[in-house]
């Protein structure tokens, strides 16, 4: 969910917003019938900027509530001392989850030992240098204050978002800096890799519980619609959103 939604979300009255929502899906999408949809917990456990806006548009128009994004974010450092419990207990509030830390390594674990009947759904882009080049614009867009140039590590320590230097501590956290530099080209893309790797290896033996998805191709929409139980018209796809 992006910032300025999260923010008309929360001050919006919520019978106004929900009828906003119905309108602008009914505008964008045809016979979605969700009655009998899967009604478990689903976890979006792509890397950032693999579709997951797009994705969590989507699930909200099949009718799943979706957590609150800031909320989880502010989890980050529980995920970087493998402590899964506020997660969790954060996890009984809503249906359906995305972004950070669900989109980080190694969440899905404990995810799915905390809720076995969960389906998880891995995002993906066509190529792993696809998606580095896509969060370089994102954090550029978002984090520069040089927008010709990627984020420096003072843009990062002094980004509003979230909390100050809330960039940076994802840095650290996720990406290793300082022992690797900033947008390290061979190391950033080697974790793209390693993580899905890991996922779909780690469900082979639970293969009806993962969708590997690639909001891009031919009939992914669709594809989501059936792992979900959720019936669509052939003519539906996904909103393309937070294009960078």
């Amino acid at each position: 969910m992006s910032f300025l939604k999260s923010i008309f979300k929360e001050l919006c009255p919520p019978v106004f917003y929900k009828f906003i929502e119905r309108l602008h899906g009914t505008r964008r999408h045809h016979r979605i019938n969700s009655e009998n949809k899967f009604s478990g917990k689903v976890f979006c456990i792509g890397f950032n900027k693999t579709g997951t806006t797009s994705l969590e548009q989507t699930l909200e128009d099949f009718g799943y509530h979706l957590g609150n994004q800031g909320v989880a974010e502010m989890l980050l450092s529980d995920w970087y001392k493998q402590d899964c419990n506020r997660l969790v207990r954060y996890c009984y509030t809503k249906q359906a989850f995305q972004d950070i830390p669900f989109s980080l390594p190694e969440t899905y674990r404990c995810l799915d030992k905390a809720f076995p009947d969960a389906k998880f759904i891995l995002t993906v882009r066509d190529s792993e240098d696809q998606w580095f080049q896509s969060l370089i614009k994102f954090h550029t867009k978002l984090f520069s204050s040089d927008k010709s140039r990627p984020p420096d590590r003072e843009d990062l320590e002094n980004a509003l978002y979230r909390y100050r230097g809330f960039g940076m501590d994802v840095m650290k956290m996720v990406y290793n800096y300082p022992t690797v530099s900033l947008y390290n080209y061979e190391y950033y893309t080697k974790l793209y890799r390693q993580h899905n790797k890991s996922v779909i290896e780690y469900f082979t033996d639970k293969p009806d519980k993962l969708l590997v998805l690639n909001v891009s191709q031919l009939n992914a929409y669709q594809n989501l619609a059936s792992f979900l139980n959720v019936t669509v018209s052939n003519k539906n796809g996904f909103p393309w959103k937070n294009k960078t």
